[in-house]
């Protein structure tokens, strides 16, 4: 009996560990690679990575306010943006920041290379559909910005991804608000 109890509990703690390991994704950026969230694969647009820079603070506070954690990211891409259906939108992100339509862009100089930056926030109160099954929390590594618009005819209004950032591991709870600011830096020179 001690036998089979010694087997059960090994068998226990072996799943337990493998269906808590944590997949990773590593991409070289200078080959044509996709990014994976929630079963969806994203093009990351190299050939754009070079002319632009992406950057994200993740700040999260509790419902009261007060500040639980800062982290910045480690990497962050754009992404060749498309609809639903996989039909691409070439050059959009161009668009996005050339008609202001993101957020007004100034300019900047970092090292003698001229930049247009845009720097804008976006907010997300925490909720019961981020956290995990048993609901008692979360983490997030990173997250993508999506433009939503009516793109008209077939398309209508629907949400596109543009570009990510990755983060080092941050910790949520409901009612958790979670301020991602980023910054996006495009080079005129």
């Amino acid at each position: 009996m001690k036998k089979f109890e010694g087997l059960i509990l090994n068998t226990i703690i072996i799943t337990l560990i493998v269906s808590s390991a944590q997949d990773v994704i590593a991409a070289d950026l200078d080959e044509d690679v996709s990014w994976h969230e929630d079963r969806k694969f994203y093009a990351v647009d190299t050939d754009t990575n070079l002319r632009y820079e992406v950057y994200l603070q993740s700040v999260v506070r509790d419902a009261q306010g007060q500040l639980l954690s800062v982290s910045e990211s480690t990497i962050g891409w754009t992404i060749i943006s498309s609809f639903s259906d996989g039909v691409q939108i070439p050059g959009l992100l161009d668009v996005l920041v050339d008609n202001n339509v993101i957020d007004e862009k100034s300019v900047v100089t970092i090292d003698n290379v001229k930049y247009e930056k845009i720097q804008f926030q976006t907010e997300k109160v925490v909720d019961h559909d981020w956290l995990t099954p048993i609901g008692t929390g979360n983490m997030s590594t990173g997250t993508m910005w999506k433009f939503c618009g009516d793109f008209k005819g077939k398309y209508g209004y629907q949400c596109v991804p543009v570009f990510g950032a990755k983060t080092p591991q941050i910790h949520l709870a409901m009612d958790n608000i979670l301020i991602n600011q980023w910054t996006v830096l495009r080079v005129t020179n």
